[in-house]
């Protein structure tokens, strides 16, 4: 999953912020990737390959662990966990970890039992999707939860079929499915914190797919360093203390420390629009303007974030979580404060899938001259308006 650039909090579908984490700025600074500048990006072979050797298809060679606050790559830089993190989600307590078996799950799982946190739950779901592969990575989780000592949960779901059945794309199905898994998990555990092994690449990716499908600040933020996540009456707290680290810095984190992790060849497929992304529309980008865009894109993510923060603070709680909607109420309200509440109010009422256009149609509804009073919702629900009062039916 991934591109190149670092963050701070965030997350979205019925996902709400929880205290940012200021982003570690100075790494990108450091890193030739994120440089305003028009000279040719240099690396080395090993950096271009990913970084390690191949044995039987799996990145291989041996783990060393080393007893430190951070751990540095072979290029200088710092690899760590934000203090604000450490404090929030100390050590000694129980928590989930979501571990694919790939190289930034891999890193973080070994990033945190070397800072001392021996009490996680490795978590892992077989997607089915790439026959004995798969097969391959659940043993490979498995085994390296056991080596490190660590309790594991593996499960498996059919993804290609859950598609078809939801038709949702391969990569929406398999996320879902994957937060569904963790939900069952951690409810069965008592445990609702979960670390994922999500970095700056990926932000930068997630920005992109959000941008080019129109979406608002809550969009363009989709992915923060800690947020809120309900699921299936579940709310998880979803921690990703990578997103200030570039997939560079992870590929020489793993260099050093010589960490075995699955290679996942469809990576490096163009079939998903993420990676059509990463590996053709940012570099076709980069060779048009002569210069990385990467940094600039995911500090525009980190505006957007804090921008989206401060409109949810703006909102009234209990409006958004009432049943109904006053109308004058919302005609006093800035444009922009009318659709996020109106945005708050729909996911309370369990509505799902909203884009702009649905938004704005019961946004439509507020005004005094509307011609309609009822519009359509997702799964055959509606928004009407009655009696200086918005709700659903």
């Amino acid at each position: 999953m991934a591109t190149s650039c670092p963050a701070s909090s965030r997350l979205a579908v019925r996902c709400r912020p929880m205290n940012p984490v200021p982003p570690r700025i100075s790494t990108f600074i450091g890193d030739p990737r994120y440089r305003n500048t028009a000279q040719p990006e240099r690396r080395d072979s090993a950096a271009r390959s990913g970084g390690l050797s191949r044995r039987g298809g799996t990145n291989v060679t041996k783990r060393r662990f080393v007893n430190r606050r951070s751990l540095m790559s072979p290029q200088g830089v710092e690899l760590s966990l934000p203090k604000d993190v450490i404090a929030r989600f100390p050590p000694m307590d129980r928590y989930l970890i979501g571990v694919s078996g790939g190289r930034d799950s891999v890193a973080l799982l070994h990033l945190l039992t070397n800072l001392g946190y021996r009490r996680l739950i490795v978590c892992h779901l077989d997607h089915q999707l790439r026959g004995r592969s798969s097969t391959a990575d659940a043993k490979f989780v498995r085994g390296l939860a056991r080596k490190l000592k660590l309790e594991c949960e593996l499960g498996r779901i059919n993804v290609a079929m859950r598609a078809r059945r939801k038709k949702q794309s391969i990569e929406t199905a398999g996320r879902n499915a994957r937060y569904e898994f963790f939900a069952r998990i951690a409810r069965r555990r008592r445990c609702r914190t979960i670390f994922l092994g999500h970095h700056a690449d990926d932000l930068v990716e997630t920005f992109l797919l959000n941008l080019f499908r129109g979406a608002g600040p809550t969009g363009l933020s989709a992915m923060r360093q800690i947020a809120a996540r309900e699921v299936d009456g579940m709310e998880l707290t979803i921690v990703r203390p990578l997103l200030g680290t570039t997939r560079q810095e992870i590929d020489a984190f793993s260099r050093t420390h010589r960490l075995k992790y699955r290679d996942d060849a469809t990576n490096q497929t163009l079939v998903p629009l993420r990676n059509r992304i990463r590996h053709r529309i940012i570099p076709y980008v980069e060779k048009q303007l002569g210069r990385k865009i990467c940094g600039a894109l995911w500090r525009a993510a980190m505006i957007s974030a804090d921008e989206a923060e401060l409109a949810e603070k703006l909102v009234d709680p209990l409006s958004a979580g009432s049943s109904q909607l006053g109308l004058k109420e919302l005609r006093e309200q800035p444009r922009a404060l009318q659709r996020r509440t109106i945005h708050l109010w729909l996911q309370a009422q369990s509505i799902a899938n909203l884009d702009f256009e649905t938004i704005e149609r019961v946004r439509a509804l507020v005004e005094p001259d509307a011609r309609q009073a009822k519009t359509n919702l997702p799964r055959d629900r509606h928004a009407r308006r009655r009696a200086g009062k918005l709700f659903i039916e």
